[in-house]
């Protein structure tokens, strides 16, 4: 079946009619759990309990130093929200690693079509924990350059889509770059506390939301999406509501409009604590580390300047 990927308002109208980017596999993420050393982020990062607890927590604003386009640079335009959602947590949290020390060079933003193509079939969509084995076990991290054999320079969905990316850069350049610690996200406090120390999520769920932000900048949840979605930020400052709010990044480009706050990027919107834990229920949230296990971070979090 062809789908109508060409403008953010048909992405919105696609998964709205039930459109499947996004992949519940209850037995694969068990599967990949068993795998892990750190399945749970609550017992791998124990020693960031609480962490989070009254803060405003903007580690996107790392990667706006790095990447000035994320958030609307990259829509996508095939069944690949999986990819772009891990890509952008795993951009994220790996130049937070760079403003905190780490070596690593900011070349560029990461690939998405690698992930999308781990999937190993031309179908739409895939599983979030399929994306997650792929960057830690069995592939990894490519950016956006020509590799010689294919170019990544540029965003081509068609490359993931119908797997043509060659094994050596797939898999064996890819390999070269794997995200470390990989956990799987189960409650508001772990996410809270993952993103206040610099650690992004991608999140599959089922939930959809409203194209118009509020005031707050916040989306009112709408309808029902297979789809998986980058968590970029957290505020529990309850400055604005008396509850833990999250920032959401999506994949469609500038496909809604509203106020935004806390210079959150064109694309994105707030989401309240009771749909943050439903979100979370359905076990499709990870979490990545580019070192073994999740060190906690010392950076300022305030309200105006982040780093």
């Amino acid at each position: 079946m062809d789908y109508d990927f060409s403008t953010p308002r048909k992405l919105l109208n696609l998964y709205k009619d039930g459109f499947v980017g996004s992949i519940c596999d209850e037995k694969d993420t068990a599967e990949l759990l068993g795998e892990l050393s750190t399945p749970v982020f609550g017992a791998a990062a124990h020693h960031l309990s609480k962490s989070g607890e009254g803060k405003l927590s903007l580690p996107f604003k790392a990667l706006l130093e790095f990447d000035p386009g994320f958030g609307p640079a990259e829509r996508q335009t095939t069944g690949d929200c999986v990819s772009h959602s891990t890509r952008n947590a795993v951009d994220i949290t790996r130049c937070v690693e760079i403003k905190n020390g780490d070596r690593e060079d900011f070349i560029a933003r990461g690939a998405t079509e690698a992930i999308y193509q781990s999937r190993g079939h031309r179908k739409q969509g895939m599983t979030c924990s399929g994306a997650a084995r792929y960057v830690h076990q069995n592939g990894g991290i490519l950016v956006r350059k020509d590799y010689g054999d294919v170019d990544l320079s540029k965003y081509n969905s068609s490359l993931g889509a119908n797997l043509k990316i060659p094994n050596d850069v797939y898999k064996t350049e890819a390999q070269k770059h794997q995200v470390k610690t990989i956990s799987n996200i189960r409650t508001v406090e772990e996410a809270r506390d993952a993103l206040a120390n610099g650690y992004a999520l991608s999140v599959c769920s089922g939930y959809g939301f409203s194209s118009r932000r509020d005031s707050n900048g916040i989306a009112k949840r709408s309808g029902g999406w297979n789809h998986a979605m980058a968590w970029i930020a957290c505020d529990d400052t309850h400055a604005r509501l008396k509850e833990t709010l999250f920032l959401v990044q999506n994949s469609w480009g500038k496909w809604n409009s509203g106020p935004r706050v806390h210079d959150q990027p064109e694309g994105s919107f707030w989401i309240r604590e009771k749909d943050a834990r439903g979100m979370l229920s359905g076990g499709g949230a990870w979490v990545f580390s580019d070192v073994d296990g999740f060190p906690a971070r010392k950076i300022d979090w305030t309200i105006n300047e982040v780093f």
